[in-house]
């Protein structure tokens, strides 16, 4: 399988299917995906898992549960493991979108009929057939690409791609370590200029981001790439005066945008101090035009168009305005929907790059009353049986599982955080069930603690809360504390699935444009260990002939 997604008219029945049955994976186990860690010693979650799966669990070690929440990790099987389990560790990796780059993001360009199948088409570049006949695409993934069975026979053979408009260009890309520098993370391949201000993570997204956006933008033929919850400007500030795209930056904070300004300023000076000793240095192409808005999902796309002209200038009120992108990076909650909504109702808007993120915060309509409802967004996904997703579901969606892999291959000592917290839920909940869940203060190296100190720090700002010490070190405490590497398993078993509910919510978004006339591509563009959101989501409007 492809390490992209490339929905159109001639493969959306092959990913609505795919995406009926991930819901009916999340179906399936939705107590599971509703549950909290925290509650596990309150509503005693172990004892609802399948008790053949406790035989196997309760003996693993930090070691065998990162290789089981891996992928392509080889399992250590010391007794025969029950079918269900290993049917719901396979289940979620064939429900799980590719998350690794492996070997090439790619940005758009214009294609050519002249290429052939097997050069438009590789199982690890992110490519698309353009060619004037519906081709069947008959060229075996590569073997750094999930295998044909995972993906429930989603194979090469199954798959016939439409003409397309877009085609990708293939950019060789390491991982996060190559593009990192080892003394400090600062990213190789950024000027010192546009590397201020940021730490190693945003370099890394920065860099990638304006680099797909650029072609994306150049490709389009747009006149302005409108960045979308701009923040301080990092990113239209490398696309503006690092790849030449003019840049409106909408913003809903004031002090945001003031501190974009600044570091736009700082920028144009490191430049003209450079050029005292450079003297052939380029004229800088124009600065980012900065605006406060707020996008509301009800916005129209008049009132869209006129924000745009008014930031950087352009047709008339009643002409449709400058052919525009949209862009939007880590787009929280509802934003990156009402991104998707602009870009298919705005007839001036021709191209859009979305990373989304935070899906806790999408608004959902399980009743169908909702008029812009952040999930769902597509009439398939809507009318499906069980499709909602709890906000419990939601929220472990937005977790890392690459990097608690990771630290568990370190060793799970560093994790028994969740078992202080689900102990010190039961305490409160027994005495102060007002605090049911409540937000407590964060505990910095909790781990190194003892138990008695983190639970007090932990409710240092809950005023009514005095922690009794009996309940502190009592029999019941202290065996719960013993449990730690069960509350660890149990977490891990949603953090297995939780890439299947992000499926579910990327898929939806895909399908939403198609039923909109648009393709789109979906794709990994950074690294997970580093940034795990990490679904870059690329579509081209076509343009209408004049």
């Amino acid at each position: 399988m492809p390490q992209y997604i490339h929905l159109t008219s001639g493969t959306v029945n092959v990913w609505e299917n795919y995406t009926r049955d991930a819901v009916q994976l999340l179906r399936v186990y939705h107590r599971l995906m509703d549950s909290y860690v925290l509650d596990f010693f309150t509503e005693d979650l172990w004892s609802q898992l399948n008790p053949k799966w406790l035989e196997v669990l309760d003996k693993f070690t930090p070691t065998d549960l990162a290789s089981f929440l891996s992928c392509n990790a080889e399992l250590s099987m010391k007794t025969a493991w029950p079918l269900s389990l290993l049917a719901i560790r396979a289940a979620a990796f064939t429900y799980t979108l590719p998350r690794n780059k492996n070997c090439v993001v790619s940005a758009v360009r214009k294609s050519d009929p002249s290429d052939s199948v097997d050069n438009i088409i590789s199982g690890t570049n992110l490519q698309s057939c353009a060619s004037e006949q519906v081709k069947t695409i008959a060229k075996e993934s590569h073997n750094e690409t999930f295998s044909v069975t995972n993906w429930q026979q989603i194979n090469a053979e199954t798959i016939k791609i439409n003409n397309s408009p877009l085609q990708l260009s293939e950019v060789e890309w390491g991982d996060a370590a190559s593009e990192l520098s080892a003394a400090a993370g600062q990213h190789k391949l950024l000027q010192h200029v546009f590397r201020r201000h940021l730490k190693p993570k945003k370099q890394h997204e920065v860099a990638r981001l304006a680099l797909i956006a650029g072609r994306v933008c150049r490709e389009a033929g747009i006149a302005v790439a409108v960045d979308v919850g701009a923040g301080q400007g990092h990113l239209s500030r490398l696309l503006a005066y690092g790849h030449g795209i003019k840049v409106v930056c909408l913003e809903a904070e004031d002090e945001f945008i003031s501190g974009a300004k600044k570091f736009d300023h700082q920028l144009e000076q490191a430049v003209e101090k450079m050029k005292r000793h450079e003297s052939n240095l380029p004229p800088l192409p124009p600065a980012p035009r900065h605006t406060v808005c707020h996008l509301h999902p009800n916005m129209s796309s008049q009132l869209f168009t006129q924000v745009v002209c008014g930031a950087w200038g352009g047709p008339s009120k009643g002409d449709d305005g400058p052919e525009c992108g949209l862009l939007g990076l880590h787009t929280c909650g509802d934003l990156g929907p009402t991104l998707l909504r602009l870009f298919s109702h705005t007839p001036n808007c021709h191209a859009l790059v979305s990373v989304g993120c935070c899906y806790m915060k999408l608004t959902q309509d399980s009743s169908n009353q909702t008029e812009f409802p952040g999930y769902p967004m597509s009439q398939f996904v809507r009318h499906l049986p069980g499709h909602t997703l709890s906000y419990a579901a939601r929220e472990v969606a937005c977790h890392a599982i690459e990097m608690y892999a990771s630290r568990l291959k370190e060793g799970a000592d560093n994790l028994k955080v969740h078992c202080y917290r689900a102990c010190l839920e039961e305490i409160l909940v027994q005495h102060w069930p007002h605090h049911y869940h409540a937000g407590l203060r964060s505990v910095n190296r909790a781990h190194k603690m003892d138990f008695p100190k983190y639970a007090t720090e932990a409710v240092s700002r809950l005023s009514d809360v005095n922690l009794p010490e009996n309940d502190l070190s009592s029999y019941q405490t202290q065996h719960n504390l013993t449990r730690w590497m069960q509350v660890v398993v149990y977490y891990s078993l949603r953090l297995l699935l939780a890439p299947v509910v992000e499926t579910v919510i990327l898929l939806d978004r895909l399908l939403f444009l198609h039923e909109n006339g648009v393709d789109g591509l979906l794709f990994p563009a950074f690294d997970p260990n580093l940034s795990p959101r990490n679904h870059v989501l690329v579509a081209i409007k076509p343009k209408k002939e004049t």
